[in-house]
């Protein structure tokens, strides 16, 4: 089962790559890191040194970009700027390469308001929890990683402190949630099929469900 991790860590790279080279910073970050957390539960499972090693490399490179562009995304809000001259030295899925400088970054982003971060986070959570209902395990878990990275990045700008707890207290539940299925899912198990109150009560429910205003 844990080759499926790979598979996985790979379309989202891919992914990731392609958002990357548009520009597109906000949107290539948790392609990474989703990519790189299905690098990791791989790694763990993953007996050939050579293989291991191989993809250690690959994680590595892959980490510092996601660094890199979260440094830039934490210091001005987010952005997409246009591709540019340095659309060759980002990683490409398969070949090695230089990554550009953060202040090289900075000077391509065009910003957008925080709350753009918010709204993407509930478009990942509908979702993850539409998956999570089905009994997509592995494709819930990526869609709340996503949303999760999405709600910690607008928490870094929202100056409102009720706006900032309703927030957080989603986060904290949408985090609970994504740790359930990581842990069966490392486990090779699967997870208890969410239907009825069982379901109710145990995953997270959207704005939709609760009547609430937040996320």
């Amino acid at each position: 089962m844990y080759s499926n991790f790979k598979a996985l860590a790979i379309e989202y790279v891919k992914e990731a790559v392609q958002e990357d080279n548009a520009g597109n910073y906000a949107k290539a970050f948790p392609l990474y890191m989703n990519a790189l957390e299905y690098f990791k539960t791989h790694l763990k499972y993953e007996k050939d040194p050579k293989i291991k090693e191989v993809i250690n490399k690959k994680f590595t490179e892959y980490l510092h970009r996601a660094g890199e562009i979260r440094a830039v995304l934490d210091d001005n809000g987010t952005g997409s700027g246009s591709s540019g001259g340095d659309a060759a030295t980002r990683p490409k899925d398969g070949e090695n390469g230089e990554d550009p400088e953060p202040s090289k970054l900075t000077a391509e982003l065009n910003f957008v308001p925080i709350s753009s971060f918010k709204e993407q986070a509930i478009v990942y959570v509908k979702q993850a929890v539409q998956e999570d209902n089905d009994g997509s395990y592995n494709k819930a878990f990526s869609l709340y990683m996503n949303a999760l990275e999405y709600f910690k990045t607008y928490l870094k700008y929202e100056k409102n402190p009720k706006m900032k707890e309703a927030i957080t207290m989603k986060f904290n539940e949408y985090l609970c949630r994504a740790e359930k299925i990581r842990a069966m899912l490392d486990e090779g198990e699967r997870a208890p099929s969410l239907s009825g109150d069982a379901a109710m009560a145990t995953r997270p429910k959207t704005k939709s469900e609760d009547g609430e205003g937040g996320a």
